[in-house]
């Protein structure tokens, strides 16, 4: 179980750092241009530049799990990857969030897939956390 759960986990996280490189704006070759004539990129490169940072920790804890053998190295691989799935559905929402615009494609196309592969990826984790738990001790004198 904890092989699936940490192939799941590293699978997420190449989508995660792999689709906004195709999804966000400036793919599409969408830029700001400021008063003075620049070009800048806009919000939604900048959550997908982010997202990278999400999902290294997120893959690595993926190989933990597919690799460790000990409860307590499932555990924190679980506890990793929950708390870097969490970041990954944050930044395209609340933290930096993308274009104002609805009708973009990093908001059609990469805040759901973002927030989808951020949201298996907590339940990926969720369940490596739940699997890896101490079992119960049963009361003295009754057989576990």
């Amino acid at each position: 179980m904890n092989k699936v759960m940490g192939g799941l986990m590293v699978l997420f996280a190449l989508v995660l750092a792999i689709a906004p490189a195709f999804t966000d704006c400036q793919s599409h070759g969408k830029m700001l241009t400021t008063a003075d004539g620049r070009s800048i990129a806009m919000k939604c490169h900048w959550a997908g530049i982010a997202e990278i940072a999400a999902a290294v920790p997120l893959g690595l804890a993926g190989i933990y799990a597919m690799f460790g053998r000990r409860k307590d190295t499932l555990r924190f691989a679980g506890i990793v990857g929950a708390s870097s799935a969490l970041m990954g559905i944050l930044l395209p929402t609340i933290l930096i969030g993308t274009c104002a615009n609805p009708s973009m494609i990093c908001n059609v196309l990469m805040r759901p897939t973002l927030l989808a592969s951020g949201i298996l990826a907590l339940v990926s984790s969720a369940a490596l956390i739940m699997t890896a738990r101490e079992p119960q001790f049963a009361p003295a004198g009754v057989a576990a």
